[in-house]
C-alpha cells in the first residue's frame, strides 16, 4: 500500500507576508486584520503527501508545466486545508462586509502558507534522497485545468484531511490546496515564470 505522509500545524506557527497583506488591505484595516488573525491562528491546519511513479500519472497538465513533469522520475502530490474551523470562522462574520472580506482573504493567506509548508516537507524528502525537486503546481492554474483534481485525489484515502470534492470539482473546505511537485534527478527548482504564462487572476503573480 502507497504511504501517505500526514503533517497537522498549528497556524499560530505559520507567519504570513505582513507586506502583502497590507498592500491589498491597506494600512487603515491593519488593526481589524490582526483581530481575525488571532481568531484563525487557533486554527490547526492538515496537509498529506504521497509520492507515485510518474508511469502511474496520467495527469493533462498542459503547454506550461507538462515539460517540467517529463524530466520526473516520481511525482509527490499534496493536499493541505485550514478545516471546518475556517468555514465557521469567515461565516461568522457575513453579516459584516467589511471584516467578511478581511477573514476570507487572510485565510486565503494562510491556507497558502500551509501549501509553502507541505511543499517544505517535500523538499526534505526529496532531499533524503538526492533527488531534484521542482516548484509546487496546482490544477486550476498555469493551464492545468481544475477538473484534474479528481485524478489527483485517486491517490489519496477517500477523505483525506477531511477534504471532499465537489461535482465542480472544487475542494471543501474551500481554504483547501492541493497540488504536485516533479521530483528526479533531471529536475530543478525555478523562479515562478510568471511572463510565459496568461493566467490573469494567479495569486503567484504578486509575489514578483
Amino acid at each position: 500500500m502507497r504511504e501517505i505522509y500526514e503533517y497537522s500545524v498549528m497556524l499560530s506557527s505559520i507567519i504570513p507576508d505582513r507586506e502583502e497583506i497590507i498592500s491589498h488591505i491597506g494600512k487603515e484595516f491593519v488593526g481589524e486584520a490582526n483581530k481575525l488573525m488571532a481568531q484563525l491562528s487557533a486554527i490547526e491546519a492538515k496537509g498529506a503527501f504521497t509520492v507515485i511513479q510518474k508511469e502511474e500519472s496520467d495527469f493533462i497538465m498542459g503547454k506550461q508545466i507538462a515539460p517540467v513533469f517529463a524530466k520526473a522520475d516520481k511525482i509527490a502530490i499534496f493536499v493541505a486545508t485550514l478545516g471546518e474551523e475556517s468555514k465557521r470562522i469567515i461565516a461568522s462574520e457575513k453579516s459584516d462586509i467589511l471584516k467578511y472580506y478581511l477573514v476570507d482573504f487572510l485565510a486565503s493567506q494562510y491556507a497558502e502558507r500551509v501549501a509553502e509548508y507541505m511543499h517544505e516537507m517535500i523538499k526534505k524528502y526529496a532531499n533524503e534522497l538526492s533527488l531534484g525537486y521542482s516548484n509546487r503546481y496546482s490544477p486550476g492554474y498555469c493551464g492545468w485545468n481544475v477538473n484534474e483534481q479528481i485524478k489527483l485525489f485517486r491517490f489519496f484515502s477517500e477523505n483525506q484531511c477531511g477534504i471532499t470534492l465537489t461535482e465542480g470539482y472544487l475542494m471543501d473546505p474551500v481554504k483547501s490546496v492541493s497540488g504536485a511537485v516533479a521530483l528526479g534527478n533531471g529536475v530543478k527548482y525555478q523562479e515562478y515564470g510568471c511572463k510565459k504564462c496568461g493566467e490573469k487572476n494567479c495569486l503567484y503573480k504578486s509575489k514578483l
